[in-house]
């Protein structure tokens, strides 16, 4: 079975960005399990911008949108370290997979879409996107 697991920001970090350690390492647990079952799992992941607030120190979400990039950028590598690093203590292999519209609205990069992460899944890799 293919399951395709959302996470949302408020899951992952407490109000000023900074990482719920207890809740993170506690679904990368019950999705690890789930992935043990003999299930393909695909991961859609929130939370770079809050961590990257968190990481430069900000201390509140920010309005215009390079400030926002800037934190999108910072907590993504957070965020991949992470996922990375407790999925691995399960012995789970994590693959980032960035997306833009284009890539699913025109036919060709939705097909080279496709089959990358059919080929992470048959690999036995964890997408996360």
């Amino acid at each position: 079975m293919r399951v395709v697991i959302k996470i949302g920001t408020s899951t992952l970090t407490h109000q000023g960005g900074f990482v719920n350690i207890r809740k993170f390492d506690a679904l990368c647990k019950v999705i690890s399990d789930i992935k043990n079952a003999g299930n393909e799992v695909i991961l859609v992941s929130s939370g770079s911008i809050a961590m990257g607030v968190a990481k430069l120190n900000l201390g509140k979400r920010p309005d215009d949108i390079a400030t926002k990039q800037a934190c999108a950028a910072g907590g993504q590598c957070e965020l991949m370290y992470l996922y990375d690093k407790r999925f691995a203590e399960y012995h789970h292999t994590v693959a980032q997979i960035l997306l833009t519209a284009p890539d699913l609205s025109c036919e060709d990069r939705h097909q080279k879409f496709d089959n990358t992460i059919n080929r992470l899944l048959a690999l036995g890799a964890l997408p996360v996107i």
